[in-house]
């Protein structure tokens, strides 16, 4: 499984690249710009994100910005709704399911900070993206560096 966790908090990120490093290549990226083009390289690479999980408050691009630039990424490269990225969004900010709501057609899911690791590990099950137990590797896989302008 290849995630990309995006945040500017470290603490967050930490914790996030821990638990997916488990099950495979975990990336991070602490704004909207540099998640972009990893998605950008990934598809570029043939090989996509399967989830990326990203805050709403961040600096540059914001969750829901970065959320929709993705999206049209897709569209534009003809990416079949079931094919793209599973996309988890978190926010420590009290905004409403109704904002959320907007963009729930092709979000897998909305949780609040601080993560609970069995809230997302459930969503994670729900949606049948946690790969088997026996595939889960024991080391976690290193990290690519961003790309440099």
């Amino acid at each position: 499984m290849k995630t990309l966790v995006v945040d500017d908090e470290v603490v967050t990120v930490k914790m996030l690249k821990r638990l997916f490093s488990r099950f495979g290549q975990c990336v991070s990226a602490t704004n909207g710009y540099d998640a972009l083009e990893f998605v950008k390289i990934a598809y570029d690479e043939g090989e996509p994100f399967d989830i990326l999980i990203m805050d709403v408050v961040m600096p540059g691009l914001n969750g829901f910005e970065t959320y929709s630039a993705i999206r049209d990424l897709e569209f534009s490269l003809g990416i079949e709704k079931d094919s793209q990225t599973k996309i988890i969004i978190m926010t420590g900010l009290g905004i409403s399911r109704e904002i959320f709501e907007l963009h729930k057609t092709s979000c897998m899911a909305y949780l609040y900070k601080p993560i609970e690791v069995s809230e997302l590990m459930q969503v994670l099950q729900k949606n049948n993206i946690l790969p088997q137990a026996s595939q889960a590797t024991q080391e976690p896989q290193a990290e690519p560096s961003l790309p440099v302008d």
